[in-house]
């Protein structure tokens, strides 16, 4: 009998360490840390870069490929310009070189047959130096008559209006059958290289620098933070904003001039931030244990925000301080 009771204090003893040594594990003495603050700064988002393609022909556009948000790859065709005039200069061009190359074979004959007759005798040399002379000047037209037909077709292969960059396609300005002139402007683009383009507001000048890290989210869409970083910025001020050009990490979708929430650091604090494992919550308070003496009780806190921060941490507003022993719930 007195075997059977030591066994069994001897196992309360040990249930009773290793609950002590769980407790200890999960202790957290309370200290406080150095909270940065941020203020959101409305900013747009801007295309990096842009472009337009402009039409060199006077003509029709006979071919449109081109749609407001679609994604194009440099060099894809996006339109087509037609000059009805330079396919008949074209026709005229080739029956014309084609009625040459015939004159000149049958002058080469001429000139090969007369040749042999001078040297039997029966030809006059100052004849076959004139036909010379003519084969000549018809070598040369042609030469002139086939380089205008390249440049025919140079000019008309100019109708072909190409895509710059790899980029979005922003403004389609004219319709399949639209009459257009030299220079004017077909299609708009923005292109797609991964860097995002913010307009700050001006007071906010000295506070960012090139390679420096930040933090914006797109209020119309989510309050998903994103991670920028400041590759370049603009020396000349637009329209009282500040221009720079940033990273974004895993990209962002967004629109051209959409509105985005910039997280500019305006100050630091201390502030107490407890682990969110910490934190209990019952009938809308809430606890956290702290250390009272021997024992741990649930104390009610005040929580800056009902959300955790980036880090997993609640910041605590009242009813911790520092040097308190608080520990996980049960």
């Amino acid at each position: 009998m007195a075997s059977i009771e030591m066994r069994t204090l001897f196992i309360s003893t040990l249930t009773a360490f290793a609950l002590s040594g769980s407790a200890i594990a999960q202790t957290l003495t309370v200290e406080q840390s150095i909270v940065v603050d941020y203020r959101p700064v409305i900013a747009r988002i801007e295309a990096s870069d842009t472009a337009m393609a402009r039409s060199r022909l006077q003509g029709v556009v006979t071919r449109l490929n081109a749609v407001e948000g679609q994604i194009v790859k440099a060099g894809d065709v996006v339109a087509i310009v037609t000059d009805g005039t330079l396919s008949p200069q074209l026709a005229s061009l080739s029956s014309r070189i084609e009625g040459m190359k015939s004159q000149i074979r049958q002058s080469e004959e001429d000139l090969t047959r007369n040749e042999g007759l001078l040297a039997r005798g029966f030809y006059p040399k100052a004849r076959l130096d004139e036909e010379r002379t003519a084969l000549g000047i018809l070598r040369r037209s042609l030469a002139s008559a086939e380089a205008e037909r390249r440049a025919l077709s140079a000019r008309e292969a100019e109708g072909r209006i190409l895509a710059p960059a790899d980029a979005h396609v922003t403004a389609v300005n004219v319709v399949q059958g639209s009459v257009v002139s030299p220079g004017e402007v077909l299609v708009s683009f923005a292109t797609v290289n991964g860097i995002v383009r913010l307009a700050l507001p001006e007071r906010h000048a000295s506070t960012i620098a090139e390679g420096e890290t930040f933090s914006l989210r797109l209020p119309s869409r989510s309050d998903d933070i994103h991670t920028a970083t400041i590759v370049k910025i603009y020396p000349e001020l637009r329209q009282g904003s500040v221009i720079a050009d940033a990273t974004i990490q895993g990209g962002l979708t967004a629109l051209f001039g959409e509105r985005v929430d910039v997280l500019v650091p305006v100050g630091e604090r201390r502030a107490i931030r407890v682990p969110k494992d910490y934190i209990s919550t019952r009938f809308g308070v809430d606890f956290v244990r702290v250390a009272v003496g021997e024992r741990f009780i649930d104390a009610p806190v005040a929580l800056a925000a009902p959300v955790v921060d980036d880090q997993g941490h609640y910041e605590i507003l009242s009813g911790l301080k520092p040097g308190d022993k608080i520990q996980k719930p049960e």
